[in-house]
């Protein structure tokens, strides 16, 4: 037996491939706004932002290069604070007034001044070192999705940790269950004023932090129509001001979208109009998202009227054709993602998962196959991560259901060493695809541990959860147990009832009469 390498996680691993890959900085810039120009601010920065905005913070020190927390705030919160990129400018800022500040540790995407490699990380300027040190002695510091893999500010943050004087309030730093913790961050967890707070994302922290401060959402996101009345009002009412040809043709343009938003809401356009101005994909994916997928079809079916060319609604119409049984539709639908963009991954991928729910495993492999080909492509980065590793998890359990048990181990392999390589959490469904196929292969003791892990890992009220607490029992040949979790999962999300009938984890319950009262009785 040859063993493989040990992954060895380097804490400097960014900006030691950053500069390999891009020896100037001007690169460097380049390729960071391709990544982030079509980002959009999550949940989690849309609560931050109206936190902002509402005084709790005024102060945000980030290493990020975007300006997803400042687009958050002028667009949600009706907020416009101070952002400084630039060492030279940071000297004049005054933590302690109340308008909202971000300072960028690291510079801006927007300039070739950004500092992303080894030696530019490897100390702050000057005057941003002041700034963040000033701050530290009147105010205590919450730390949210930062790794702590630059020395420059950890370095910065223990130095003044050993020192009397600064944090009078402590630093919290937040943490998901499953994140790795490197060395810097460690050390600096064991000085007396630091505390370690594990949390499960950015997005589900800053939703309880804005619940339990008691704020309800700005009208840009509780009543939308509500806050895009009243700024569109600022330009209407002062229409007699105007005396410009084109502003007065635009001002009346702008009149008669109110107007048929005013027929709308009487009922008085034709339903062909009025169905041009329902964000219809957005109520699809709220239904999507609450598992009702036959709702969710109503509304993406509209949606793609208003925009044939969104992949992902027909994604997600894919999915919904599969989880409640219409399989023939969702692989017609997946075909149609192919004709609109032939060298897009993500028609492959759903067409491989609608002939692996037809049984039609061969041609499944095929598809997934022909989807990591495509996949290969895209542009480097975390997305493509993830998705190469989503495929392979789809074509391990392919393999599985045809018994190709040494294929299905090193996909399975594969899936582990991208979450390994690219930082993700460990994927339990790999897990699980591996542990059946060294089962298979008559490595029992070895699939034995890997089941064990995992119903160590995995807690909680999840439907997800559930699931992949059912497969490992199933592996375990605890049938009890495993269709209790089954029982859980069906009923928290009818999607597991359809998947459980194909998944080759429970081939050995196909005929069990309890089994099949759960995974095929319709």
């Amino acid at each position: 037996m040859v063993a493989r390498p040990r992954l060895v996680w380097n804490e400097e691993e960014y900006p030691i491939l950053f500069e390999k890959v891009y020896d100037q900085r001007s690169q460097r810039r380049i390729y960071i706004e391709e990544c982030v120009k079509n980002a959009k601010p999550s949940w989690g920065y849309i609560y931050l932002a109206n936190i902002i905005a509402n005084n709790y913070f005024n102060v945000i020190f980030t290493p990020n290069f975007d300006d997803l927390l400042n687009e958050a705030c002028f667009i949600y919160a009706d907020c416009r604070p101070i952002v400084c990129a630039h060492d030279s400018a940071v000297a004049d800022i005054r933590v302690t007034s109340a308008r909202p500040k971000i300072i960028k540790l690291h510079g801006d995407f927007l300039y070739d001044s950004i500092k992303n490699t080894v030696g530019e990380t490897e100390t702050l300027e000057k005057n941003m070192r002041d700034k963040l040190t000033q701050f530290a002695r009147e105010y205590g510091l919450i730390v949210i999705g930062y790794g702590g893999n630059d020395r420059s500010i950890m370095d910065t943050l223990e130095t003044m940790l050993r020192s009397e004087g600064y944090f009078p309030n402590g630093i919290y730093w937040c943490r998901r269950k499953d994140d790795t913790m490197g060395k810097k961050v460690e050390r600096l967890l064991g000085r007396e004023n630091a505390y370690l707070i594990e949390i499960e994302g950015f997005d589900e922290f800053m939703a309880e932090l804005h619940d339990a401060l008691g704020l309800t959402l700005p009208d840009a996101v509780r009543d939308p129509y509500k806050a895009t009345t009243e700024k569109l009002n600022r330009f209407i009412l002062a229409r007699e001001e105007v005396k410009h040809r084109i502003i007065k043709n635009d001002i009346a343009g702008l009149e008669k979208q109110v107007k048929r938003f005013e027929q709308a809401i009487f009922g008085k356009l034709p339903k062909e109009e009025l169905d041009s101005l329902i964000p219809y994909r957005f109520l699809g994916d709220m239904e999507f998202e609450h598992y009702n997928y036959e709702r969710a079809l109503l509304f993406y079916e509209k949606a793609l009227v208003q925009n044939p060319n969104d992949l992902v609604v027909m994604r997600n119409i894919a999915c919904s054709y599969v989880w409640i049984g219409r399989t023939k539709e969702a692989l017609q639908t997946s075909e149609e993602m192919i004709k609109l963009n032939p060298t897009e991954s993500m028609g492959y991928e759903f067409k491989g998962y609608s002939l692996h729910h037809l049984g039609k495993n061969k041609d499944a492999f095929s598809s997934y196959t022909k989807a990591l080909e495509y996949a290969s492509t895209e542009p480097t980065g975390p997305m493509r991560d993830a998705r190469i590793r989503d495929i392979i998890v789809f074509r391990s359990f392919d393999l599985l259901s045809s018994g190709k048990w040494k294929e299905a181990l090193s996909d399975a392999e594969k899936a582990l060493e991208i979450c390994a390589r690219a930082h993700f959490p460990s994927s339990i469904f790999a897990s699980i695809a591996k542990s059946m196929s060294l089962k298979k292969l008559g490595r029992k003791e070895e699939a034995k541990k890997i089941i064990q892990d995992v119903l160590k890992s995995k807690h909680g009220e999840d439907a997800r959860v559930h699931y992949q607490r059912a497969m490992a029992f199933a592996l375990f040949g605890k049938k009890t147990r495993m269709l209790q979790e089954l029982d859980l999962a069906i009923k928290m999300d009818v999607a597991y009832k359809v998947t459980a009938s194909f998944n080759p984890v429970f081939t050995d319950y196909r005929k069990d009469p309890d089994f099949r009262k759960l995974a095929y009785k319709r």
